[in-house]
């Protein structure tokens, strides 16, 4: 049986058909799952799923800060299913406005509480909304979605305003996964720290990034690298 991977869509997302056709592509059976509908109505259960990916776009129109009432909704109304998901090692994706929850929720870096956050995804230093191509470098980490595409650089676009990973001082560098190539604007397109495009959380199992790898899926459209991210994390709940 193909994994099964569980598309998490609020209002406001515009990525969730990309998302699910990519990991359709990688190998894996995609479902889009209703936030509010599927899960708080208590249709679906977070956990019946091999793969959990959070998808782009604007969440709820990305009120009080991108990504904040998607997260406040996963910690206030499903805090018991998502302690479920992490302890039974369910990989998720959080890609663009996916890895703004995901930071939000505290999932990321992930070495706090659930409902705790440390970090925060700050506006741009532009301070306006970034839509290009970048050059990525994959770090040695612990990650899943990267264990075979350490050492390579890809080509993978960004869209977004706020994308400044900020990360507190005992973060654990290991947990960097993805690195803009250049520190100098605009190969470096919000002003992350340290160039960081991605981290993963201790496990490796919870990747979130800004660029989106749902996007560079065909090799006549740029690039195919994103799918070769894609590829790993499904590969890794087959075996």
């Amino acid at each position: 049986m193909k994994p099964r991977v569980y598309i998490l869509y609020a209002p406001g997302n515009n990525c969730q058909h990309e998302t699910a056709k990519a990991f359709e592509m990688a190998g894996a059976r995609s479902e889009i799952v209703h936030l509010t509908d599927d899960l708080i109505g208590h249709k679906k259960k977070m956990t019946d799923c091999d793969i959990l990916a959070i998808p782009g776009g604007f969440a709820f129109g990305d009120h009080l800060a991108a990504g904040r009432i998607f997260a406040l909704d996963l910690v206030f109304r499903l805090k018991e299913a998502l302690m479920d998901v992490r302890e039974k090692q369910i990989p998720i994706i959080g890609i663009c406005n996916g890895f703004q929850v995901l930071v939000n929720t505290g999932l990321l870096p992930g070495t706090g509480d659930i409902g705790k956050p440390v970090s925060i995804l700050d506006r741009n230093a532009s301070a306006v909304f970034e839509s290009r191509w970048v050059t990525l470098n994959i770090e040695d980490s612990p990650c899943i979605w990267t264990k075979e595409l350490a050492g390579r650089s890809i080509r993978i676009p960004v869209a977004h305003g706020e994308g400044r990973l900020r990360l507190p001082d005992d973060f654990s560098d290991t947990q960097t996964v993805f690195r803009y190539d250049d520190d100098a604007y605009p190969k470096n397109p919000n002003g992350s720290p340290g160039n960081r495009a991605g981290i993963c959380d201790p496990t490796g199992r919870i990747l979130g990034l800004m660029p989106h790898p749902e996007r560079a899926i065909y090799p006549w459209n740029e690039t195919d690298d994103g799918l070769n991210i894609l590829k790993q994390g499904v590969h890794a709940v087959a075996g």
